[in-house]
């Protein structure tokens, strides 16, 4: 997960207007309309985005330690989980609306989002297997890293006739900027480059060539709409929304196997994307003969 992404952590800004996306959560269709006016209204107050960031995270970890205290809080952490999604897509866009768009925020969204999403499965280990738990909270990061990153290789492919370099931003205050970006070089960035150098090499070994050297329909056809969308549907916003509704329903002990049934979920999108490519080249080769 990159900072500039929507999901974990930072990754996540689906409902913000002019992020580009191969599609949107569905979760936004209901979102987007409720924080479009607080968006408009907060941009024309230019609200600082780094306070709503911080607004979002202290959701999360009150959730976090409501949800350690038993049954009887736990429709509350599901209210706190659902405003936390709903800043955390606000952030974003203010900044974006508002012309604040700074490094240091997206550090900042990305790194909080990623601790309160730690302070979220430990406060759950204390009801599930900590060891099921644990395993749960990475196979969620690395998920949130491959939405980022299949979405980023889907949209390079679809720009390069139209390339769009939006203005660099500016880097904003260090003393957030610093450390922030010293946890995602520590946590993510190493993510990042696995599912970077994986693309390439399953790319290399069905296609028999580099993936910077090979037709441009070839590229197109392995970053394909179906596996990278599947994977935009399981972002943030909608996991926030289904542990809301699990603790509201009284069953938060459910969603690390949730979690990690959507990990073996995409684990079988990945194997079917593999065979449905090579099936292409087939096609293509045929076709050539």
């Amino acid at each position: 997960m990159a900072p500039v992404s929507a999901t974990l952590c930072g990754m996540t800004d689906g409902a913000a207007p002019g992020k580009a996306r191969p599609r949107r959560e569905l979760v936004m269709a209901a979102v987007e309309p409720l924080i479009a006016p607080l968006v408009r209204l907060l941009a024309r107050l230019r609200l600082n985005p780094l306070v709503i960031v911080a607004a979002h995270a202290a959701c999360a970890a009150l959730a976090a330690v409501l949800i350690t205290l038993g049954p009887r809080w736990w429709p509350w952490a599901a209210g706190l989980l659902l405003l936390r999604m709903l800043l955390d897509n606000i952030d974003g866009a203010v900044a974006r609306s508002s012309g604040q768009v700074t490094l240091a925020g997206r550090y900042f969204d990305t790194g909080m989002d990623l601790l309160t999403n730690l302070a979220l499965f430990v406060a759950l280990a204390t009801l599930q297997s900590p060891l099921l738990t644990g395993l749960a909270f990475l196979v969620l990061t690395f998920l949130l890293s491959l939405d980022y990153n299949l979405e980023r290789l889907y949209l390079a492919q679809r720009q390069v006739s139209r390339p769009e370099v939006p203005p660099a931003p500016s880097p904003g205050p260090r003393w957030i900027l610093k450390p922030f970006r010293a946890l995602y070089g520590l946590v993510l960035a190493p993510q990042d480059r696995f599912i970077t150098w994986l693309e390439q090499e399953r790319f290399r070994r069905l296609a028999g060539r580099q993936f910077s050297s090979a037709p441009l329909d070839q590229r197109l056809a392995w970053s394909d709409l179906f596996s990278t969308a599947s994977l935009v549907n399981l972002g943030l916003s909608t996991q926030t929304i289904l542990l809301a509704l699990l603790l509201a329903a009284g069953f938060p002990e459910l969603y690390p196997v949730l979690v990690l049934f959507q990990g073996a979920l995409v684990l079988l999108v990945q194997l079917w994307r593999g065979w449905r490519f090579r099936s292409y080249l087939q096609l293509a080769v045929n076709g050539a003969s």
